[in-house]
């Protein structure tokens, strides 16, 4: 096969990550994804196709585009997901598919997900404590969440990835239960700074301060090596002398323990952004590129899709990418916290 020119933006850094958002719609109202009457939603012909998708996918995928993450809203709500996970990994150069998920329908989907070729997973979880997970998701069930994340270990996920955003007044008190959480299951546990997304505003609990807690209950917990694709739990990992940094796997910064039955990361984006090495777009779920998460230009890729031309198709989303913007600037928005209006979308639409 033909290699063809590779996806770069003005700054030298190579688009190689797609994050899919299938679906706007989800069976939460988590308090910092959406308001609590909810949002408008797309109507069905507004949200993208699995056609267009798998088109897209097919297009950058000659172009160096190799991993994939299937995001929401809930992703499992839309119906014949399973397929499209099954003809993504068909692609020829897809050489990751994972999928973010709050786990409510994960113990129905779990075995289908996986004989379709899902191996990696995220499962977003911001408490352990019943009553607290419904005032923050506003409904569900701590224990269908619970139940998911059992019966995905059993039947084979690796690693599995609980996304915890800490929100200072809210969850930050259960700092040490999540790490116990992590190491009794053997799980990854990265610990998100929260990001007031769509005009939401609250205090953050930067990483620092979560590592400098765990540390001080782990005298076990250092950083350790971050090894490709192989930073997690239930792999082999170097654990770093007292002092030295983690090592940055993808966004997350690494710790572990001597017993090696947890990976604990961090993924800081208002501490210690990482835009100097992002190599990643997002497709809407109504069908648009987004090239950060933190700005709201959008550019409609269902026009774009209608010519029948591959190679059009790639120039036009080539040209696109150099508008593609070397870093957020929320540092200079947050200065007047009131008017810290980041994105003014909701993570429903956007996929986080």
């Amino acid at each position: 096969m033909e290699k063809l020119k590779p996806l770069i933006d003005n700054f030298g850094r190579q688009i190689t990550y797609l994050r899919i958002s299938v679906t706007d719609r989800c069976n939460l109202r988590c308090v910092y994804c959406m308001p609590e009457s909810g949002v408008s939603l797309l109507n069905h012909d507004e949200v993208i196709s699995y056609e267009d998708i798998l088109r897209l996918v097919n297009i950058l995928s000659n172009h160096g585009v190799n991993k994939i993450r299937i995001t929401g809203g809930e992703p499992l709500v839309r119906k014949g997901l399973t397929g499209l996970i099954e003809n993504i990994g068909r692609i020829r150069g897809i050489e990751d598919i994972s999928m973010t998920t709050n786990g409510i329908l994960l113990e129905k989907y779990a075995s289908e997900l996986y004989n379709a070729g899902l191996k990696r997973i995220n499962i977003s979880l911001d408490s352990l404590k019943e009553e607290r997970f419904y005032k923050i998701t506003r409904t569900g069930s701590l224990k269908d969440v619970l139940a998911g994340i059992k019966l995905a270990k059993k039947t084979g996920f690796n690693p599995i990835k609980i996304n915890t955003v800490l929100i200072r007044g809210i969850n930050d008190d259960e700092i040490i239960d999540f790490v116990n959480f992590a190491k009794e299951f053997e799980l990854n546990l990265r610990f998100i700074e929260y990001m007031p997304i769509g005009g939401n505003i609250a205090e953050a609990v930067l990483s620092k301060e979560t590592e400098e807690k765990i540390m001080s209950e782990f005298d076990d917990f250092r950083p350790i090596e971050s090894k490709p694709a192989d930073n997690n739990a239930g792999n082999p990992a170097e654990i770093l002398p007292s002092g030295k940094e983690g090592v940055y796997g993808g966004v997350s910064r690494s710790f572990g323990f001597k017993d090696g039955k947890a990976v604990i990361g961090f993924i800081s984006p208002l501490s210690e952004h990482f835009c100097g090495d992002c190599n990643r777009l997002r497709l809407t779920a109504s069908g648009n590129l987004r090239l950060c998460l933190f700005y709201d230009n959008e550019y409609n890729i269902k026009n774009i899709l209608r010519q029948n031309d591959d190679e059009a198709v790639f120039k036009k989303i080539e040209d696109i990418i150099k508008l593609k913007r070397f870093k957020h600037n929320f540092n200079e928005k947050a200065k007047k916290r009131e008017s810290v209006l980041w994105a003014n979308d909701f993570m429903n639409g956007i996929g986080g």
